[in-house]
């Protein structure tokens, strides 16, 4: 008797169990409800999501109210397919609200459209924004709406180039902020924004710079950390700028530089965390002492307070 028919049978027979797993997975998935399919959709990556369109037609629709959404445009070669994919997501999405909008990508000569996207998602009240824009080839401004956005909770915001702030700024709920590679360079719109944040709990300055800046105060009641880490390659003033923070809730203080600026901190009773990580160079030890020397000054009830080597050192130099 041939074995070949008895040694095929079991395998046909796996297979077919493999399908009705398969099968019934399906039906499965096709009976949750549409609010449960929606946020499976927003764990995928929102190219994926809208690929399960295809599935059948109750899942044509469903990506276009997905909560989260993921543009990264990183490859030249497919830019203009990058483009034509953001604006037709955008314009087919339902009235739903967006919870979390991600763009990086190249502005070029595109400024008013990368514009428009911002808004949209402003005005579907995004929660939480994620912007990192490069290669401008144009004058760019981030739309005005987005700098008065009620729903907006952590923003974060890299771009490198002069941020023009608009007349009127009020993040009322804003709880976190980053920036990163942002020059500021307007002190009267500058000081406004960093006063108009009632609710803002972490801040974060990455490599930013202040031009034509003598002193901005940074003064937001519920504040409890601030990191900071300065742009030591772009540095064009000799005097910097003067960074007045109001410690009234900070917790945690954090610093890496060459003390480019000068900065004071103020009523920092409830600081428990203070870490100085400094570089310097012989021609400014003076100036780095100093300036190191009056933040310092600002953590008289700080309770761990860590300093690197070369800090060390600068203390050492002013006890001199």
């Amino acid at each position: 008797m041939d074995g070949s028919g008895l040694t095929q049978q079991p395998k046909k027979q796996k297979l077919n169990e493999e399908l009705d797993v398969v099968d019934k997975t399906i039906k499965c998935l096709h009976n949750l409800p549409e609010e449960i399919l929606r946020y499976i959709l927003s764990l995928l990556p929102t190219k994926d999501a809208i690929r399960t369109s295809v599935l059948c037609k109750r899942w044509e629709y469903l990506w276009t109210s997905i909560p989260n959404l993921d543009f990264k445009g990183s490859e030249p070669a497919k830019r203009k397919h990058f483009m034509n994919f953001v604006e037709r997501v955008l314009l087919l999405r339902d009235s739903s609200d967006i919870k979390t909008f991600t763009l990086y990508c190249d502005v070029l000569r595109d400024a008013s459209h990368v514009s428009a996207w911002i808004s949209a998602a402003v005005r579907r009240n995004v929660q939480q924004l994620d912007i990192s824009l490069y290669n401008f080839r144009e004058p760019f401004s981030l739309p005005h709406s987005l700098f008065t956005c009620m729903s907006l909770t952590e923003l974060e915001l890299e771009m490198p180039c002069i941020l023009k702030l608009p007349p009127t700024i009020c993040f009322t709920n804003l709880k976190t902020l980053n920036f990163r590679f942002v020059t500021f360079s307007s002190e009267y719109l500058t000081q406004k924004l960093f006063s108009g944040l009632p609710v803002l709990e972490e801040l974060d300055l990455e490599y930013c710079n202040w031009v034509n800046i003598k002193v901005v105060s940074i003064s937001a009641p519920k504040l409890l950390y601030i990191g900071i880490t300065e742009d030591t390659e772009n540095q064009n003033d000799e005097k910097g700028c003067q960074v007045m923070i109001s410690g009234v809730s900070l917790n945690v203080f954090y610093y890496l530089g060459e003390f480019y600026n000068e900065y004071r901190v103020y009523n920092s009773s409830s600081l428990v965390d203070a870490s100085i990580f400094v570089d310097w160079s012989l021609q400014r030890q003076r100036q780095v002492a100093h300036r190191m020397y009056v933040l310092l000054t600002g953590f008289y009830r700080v309770k761990e307070l860590i300093l690197t080597d070369c800090a060390l050192e600068l203390c050492f130099l002013l006890s001199l």
